[in-house]
């Protein structure tokens, strides 16, 4: 066969693209059933924490959290509370997970949606994870139905088949896997009307929910001698499961109103390999009316050891993500707020435009992801004094915001001995 001058300088191996062949076919080496049977209820349906038991046994995948109002519940709040679009995140102050014997980690509702949104491929579906976590209501026609929060918590799995994502091995443990959720305060989830002249009278927000369950997706295995379990001596071995990231608990900076650029220091990084600090901003105006918009700075600069990683000025971030990723850094929001007295006195109390809901993600390492076919390990960068300098400039010199920073790492669960461990 002739080969042309870049087959030949290409390094490459070849691969049959016109038959079918042990090189370019891949086939599932163990056959599992699907099923979403094992569900657990909320304890508490107003308040405190509600505990998830997974016994071990069957591969997990996704874990998904069931928020809902019955009609008759949330009815009497047409016109004096509305619900933002994805209030369901915004119902959960803090989410917890421990796998086996490992330690707990946290992360708030917020970050959970974040965390969501930035493993979805494509723009639709972020659009459509954060529509699912729950429906805008404002208008009348919204209170007189059931409303339901359906809240995605992308621990070991991403929200997309896309990447290897493998389920996690709860075959290889002896002890359960627990997720607990804990249920924020009504009010920092409902927005109100404005008072005034026209103003609906006060209501009481509803005390709990009506509905509030885990459920989570299982693949068990057709025939159980398959499980490494009965391969290997886990007792002497160990079996690693790389995770697609590891998302540590968010952190919160205040910012100034101010067009100038404000200096923020970053700490708390944990040893191991950080591929990237991802942030937002929430106005605080915005916050303390129950809206809840984010937004990225106008200017964003990293600097560790006074090197400079990212670096995103006026504006440049959102075009510097989109072309290290599939989608934009965005979910498409609704700007709910209070309408003013005249319009409330006309009998509409609340108003809605499409608006952007915008995050920033900078990387330290090479930002490429995985495949269907293999798991591809980016090296990220190993904060060994623990401190990172940020500059930010919120382009906005009349609104104070809130800075909300998390960091990503390389994370891998190990499994041996009947339990688990997360490395970084």
């Amino acid at each position: 066969m002739s080969h042309s001058t870049q087959a030949l300088i290409r390094v490459g191996a070849l691969e049959d693209l016109y038959y079918a062949d042990e090189h370019n076919t891949k086939v599932e080496s163990v056959p599992v059933s699907y099923n979403t049977r094992f569900t657990q209820n909320f304890n508490n349906l107003s308040a405190g924490t509600n505990v998830f038991t997974i016994p071990p046994g069957n591969g997990l995948k996704h874990v998904v959290i069931v928020l809902g109002y019955n009609a008759a519940t949330i009815t009497a709040q047409q016109g004096a509370q509305a619900l933002p679009r994805g209030w369901g995140y915004k119902a959960l102050s803090l989410v917890s997970f421990r796998v086996g014997g490992s330690s707990q980690y946290f992360m708030t509702g917020e970050q959970l949606l974040n965390r969501a949104l930035m493993q979805c491929r494509t723009q639709t579906q972020r659009d459509a994870i954060l529509s699912l976590g729950g429906n805008e209501c404002k208008v009348a026609a919204d209170f007189d139905v059931d409303q339901f929060a359906y809240i995605v918590v992308p621990i070991w799995c991403g929200p997309s088949a896309d990447g290897l994502n493998v389920p996690l091995s709860a075959d290889l443990l002896s002890q359960q896997v627990q997720v607990t959720a804990q249920i924020a305060p009504p009010s920092t989830w409902w927005t109100p009307a404005l008072g005034g002249v026209g103003a609906p009278a006060t209501v009481a927000l509803p005390s709990a929910f009506d509905v509030g369950y885990f459920q989570v997706e299982q693949l068990i295995m057709q025939d159980r001698g398959m499980s490494l379990a009965n391969k290997a001596d886990l007792d002497k071995e160990m079996y690693t499961m790389p995770l697609l990231s590891f998302s540590q608990q968010e952190l919160t900076f205040p910012l100034a109103a101010s067009a100038s650029d404000q200096q923020i220091t970053l700490t708390g990084f944990r040893s191991g390999e950080c591929k990237k600090i991802v942030m937002w901003m929430t106005k605080d105006s915005d916050v303390a009316n129950g809206i809840g918009l984010w937004s990225a700075p106008k200017n964003a600069t990293i600097l560790y050891a006074g090197e400079i990683f990212a670096q995103y000025l006026n504006g440049s971030g959102q075009l510097w993500n989109l072309l290290d990723s599939t989608a934009p850094s965005l979910v498409s929001q609704s700007a709910l707020s209070p309408s003013t007295a005249a319009a409330i006195t006309a009998g509409t109390a609340f108003t809605s435009a499409p608006q952007a809901s915008r995050w920033l993600e900078l990387p330290f390492g090479t930002p490429t992801g995985c495949d269907y076919e293999a798991e591809v390990l980016t090296h990220g960068r190993e904060i060994l004094n623990g401190v990172v300098n940020a500059v930010i400039n919120t382009g906005d010199g009349a609104n104070s915001y809130t800075l909300h920073v998390q960091y990503i790492y390389n994370a891998s669960i190990t499994f041996s001995r009947g339990s688990a461990d997360f490395i970084f």
